[in-house]
């Protein structure tokens, strides 16, 4: 089973609360939870069954949500994030998941553009600043460098510095 598959396996459960038995959601709240323990306590498949209930007296007046990102919208315009935190914190997992792994295929490849041969010395925190510098090469183009320096120089008249520490 490929990673994507799996963690929609086990967030899917979210988009058909409505339509699941309370066992049901109990059940794949449960699996949820013991795939992240430290993250959701026991009390978590109880949780998503309330919530399950809020949805469905919810759905005979309002639209309801169909996508992660809508319920977490809903959550939050409702305050009900105290309610059912951990939903909440599920739901932003869920979220924080990459769709797909092209990013850290893109990051890879600034890497060896970034990293020659003449940068080879350089320590990692710095080559690490190099590459989301160029991955973020949208935003640092419209940086006023300008402004940055005069701000430089201004805090640090006086100091001498090595041309090699920079």
């Amino acid at each position: 089973m490929s990673t994507y598959e799996e963690i929609n396996k086990k967030f899917s459960f979210f988009f058909r609360l409505q339509m699941l038995s309370i066992t049901e959601v109990r059940k794949q709240g449960d699996y949820l939870r013991k795939c992240y323990p430290n993250d959701l306590p026991v009390t978590f498949p109880n949780e998503c069954v309330h919530f399950r209930s809020y949805l469905l007296t919810k759905s005979n007046k309002e639209y309801i949500p169909k996508t992660a990102l809508e319920m977490c919208k809903m959550i939050h315009d409702d305050d009900i994030q105290y309610i059912y935190p951990y939903v909440n914190i599920a739901l932003r997992m869920f979220l924080c998941c990459p769709a797909s792994n092209c990013s850290s295929e893109r990051s890879f490849s600034a890497l060896k553009r970034v990293k020659t041969y003449l940068r080879s010395r350089m320590t990692d925190d710095r080559l690490n600043n190099l590459v989301i510098l160029h991955i973020e090469s949208e935003i640092t183009t419209q940086i006023q460098y300008d402004e940055i320096i005069q701000d430089f120089s201004e805090k640090n008249r006086g100091v001498n510095y090595n041309v090699n520490m920079l």
